[in-house]
């Protein structure tokens, strides 16, 4: 094979790809910043909405940082979502560290599982964490595993991801069999679509929507900008 027909090759099977997780409604790594003016929020109703998005619920298992935290940042994720992990591996560590840690900055998450039945599993036994107190290491484990390629989510691999993390694992399939736990993954997606989510992952930091696996400066700058206003 010639370099050059080599070199088209790829190119061809790089936009397959492309297209492929286009049409699952992927973002394409980046997406968008859309921020709102804030003389806007009275009148465009899903802006509104979202200043109401904040849970701040003391006992909340999907929730980092204080409850009274001056900033909200909600994320709607996918646990089969490659962009959702790259975030949740490399952007929302800094965040913590810089804003959370601080007390600036609370993280609620929000399931969008829309993927395929792989994802509503996974969403569900995140819950079922959850309802032990261990939300964050199994979603820290569910994302690793998926950056790791370790293969498809079954109730199987889900169970021993829990027992990995030391969980009751009897209770955990209860939990995540648990028709409540599935009724709460669909209302989390159905207020996502109310409020403009269309795909993962994405966040909502005060009125304004950010699409995408965005660079860190774009959540640093919004969150900025956020923390400004509470002041």
């Amino acid at each position: 094979m010639t370099a050059p027909t080599a070199r088209r090759r790829a190119l061809l099977g790089g936009l397959v790809a492309l297209v492929a997780l286009a049409a699952l409604g992927v973002p394409l790594l980046l997406g968008s910043a859309t921020p709102a003016p804030r003389d806007t929020a009275a009148a465009d109703p899903i802006v509104a909405a979202r200043l109401e998005v904040p849970r701040r619920d003391p006992a909340d298992p999907l929730a980092l940082g204080r409850p009274d935290a001056p900033v909200v940042v909600a994320e709607w994720g996918d646990f089969r979502c490659p962009f959702c992990s790259l975030y949740a591996t490399t952007t929302e560590p800094e965040l913590v560290r810089r804003y959370v840690d601080a007390g600036l900055v609370r993280i609620e998450w929000h399931d969008f599982a829309y993927l395929g039945p792989q994802s509503v599993l996974a969403a569900h036994a995140a819950r079922a964490a959850a309802a032990q107190g261990r939300f964050w290491e199994f979603h820290g484990a569910l994302y690793a595993d998926l950056r790791a390629g370790r293969g498809a989510v079954t109730e199987e691999t889900l169970a021993a991801t829990a027992g990995g993390l030391g969980l009751d694992v009897d209770r955990f399939r209860r939990d995540a069999a648990d028709p409540a736990v599935a009724a709460a993954v669909r209302a989390d997606q159905e207020l996502g679509a109310r409020l403009g989510v269309g795909g993962v992952p994405s966040f909502v930091v005060d009125d304004q929507l950010i699409f995408g696996a965005q660079p860190l400066p774009t959540f640093t700058s919004a969150i900025d900008a956020a923390l400004a206003r509470a002041r």
